[in-house]
């Protein structure tokens, strides 16, 4: 890769795996202010943050394309592409940026995990408590229903009038 000049594309990739990290620590607050609504029962803040946390994914996404466009303008003919994992990418950057960009890919692979264990715990609560409340309501007004499962074992659960479907 070419020498580093104010403004080069290997500042913008480093700009980028920052905004990306960033990106990410903002899901995962999300995330856990989610959890902390679903814990006291805040069913409208719960639903309220459905809408912000997809926005945020949408901002994920859209930092994550930057920086692929990014890298694949550094690189161009390089057999790079987007399963080429980025601490192969790394590697080709000059010697003096690469613990910088090592750092940075970590860091963003370590909040990647945490935010995809935090949504997980998340469904796992949110399909929990509609279980839950769906075993109050057949208890008071019982409906022949059955549960149905999923390949994996997990409970599928319907909602009658809605389309949405939940997996505990």
């Amino acid at each position: 890769m070419g020498p580093r000049g104010p403004g080069s594309l290997q500042d913008q990739v480093v700009a980028c795996l920052r905004i990306e990290v960033q990106e990410h620590g903002a899901l995962l607050a999300l995330f856990a202010e989610q959890q902390k609504s679903i814990m006291h029962r805040q069913s409208d803040r719960v639903m309220m943050l459905v809408d912000a946390i997809q926005r945020q994914v949408d901002a994920l996404h859209a930092a994550r394309s930057r920086r692929e466009m990014i890298m694949s303008q550094l690189v161009p003919r390089s057999r790079i592409s987007r399963t080429t994992p980025l601490s192969e990418l790394v590697k080709r950057f000059p010697p003096p940026m690469q613990p910088l960009l090592r750092a940075l890919v970590e860091e963003l692979v370590r909040i990647s995990d945490h935010v995809r264990r935090k949504a997980n715990q998340n469904q796992v609560l949110l399909a929990r408590s509609i279980e839950v409340i769906r075993d109050l309501l057949e208890e008071i007004t019982p409906v022949n229903g059955a549960k149905t499962y999923e390949n994996d074992g997990r409970v599928k659960i319907s909602l009658s009038g809605t389309a949405a479907v939940y997996k505990s």
